[in-house]
């Protein structure tokens, strides 16, 4: 699965000391249609972050799958992981103790290792919402205690009146 980090120029270059880094400066960022430049929708990341962000990103390249942009507007050591399809952002701080004392490779298979982890918890966390039971609204509550009214109850006192009606003719 494709990975994209974002991050601060001086960030990205500890990530080129990887000795799997290879440049590549991406796509044009903005392209002529009809007179005038709109954003290039091939890369589709960065059409997103240019959307999403109202900012450019600078391909600076690859290692692998994992590909990597530099952002003008982040000042410090922070940086960005964007996982899957849906682009599921990360946010990380830069371990330089890590770089330094294992490697830029074992800090990258680290960081992927987290990502994939927070990623199951989070597709975990949304079918265990999905599986909670809405509450069930009381039609009742609007005439016995009309100032204690939830969305739920006139939900299902609107159902209940909606019946009701049809089943009248």
């Amino acid at each position: 699965m494709a990975l994209h980090i974002v991050g601060s120029y001086q960030t990205i270059n500890y990530f080129k000391t990887s000795k799997y880094f290879k440049t590549n400066l991406g796509l044009v960022a903005t392209v002529e249609k009809n007179g005038s430049r709109v954003y290039n929708d091939k890369d589709r990341f960065s059409f997103f972050y240019n959307n999403q962000y109202k900012t450019t990103i600078y391909a600076q390249g690859n290692v692998g799958d994992i590909k990597f942009y530099g952002d003008h507007y982040i000042k410090d050591d922070t940086f960005a992981v964007y996982y899957g399809e849906t682009f599921e952002e990360f946010l990380f701080k830069l371990d330089l103790d890590i770089i330094k004392g294992k490697g830029t490779d074992f800090y990258l298979g680290h960081i992927l290792k987290k990502v994939e982890i927070e990623y199951e918890e989070r597709v975990k966390n949304e079918e265990l919402k999905k599986l909670e039971e809405k509450p069930v609204g009381n039609a009742d509550m609007i005439t016995k205690n009309p100032g204690n009214v939830t969305y739920a109850d006139l939900k299902a006192y609107l159902e209940q009146k909606r019946s009701e009606r049809y089943k009248n003719i």
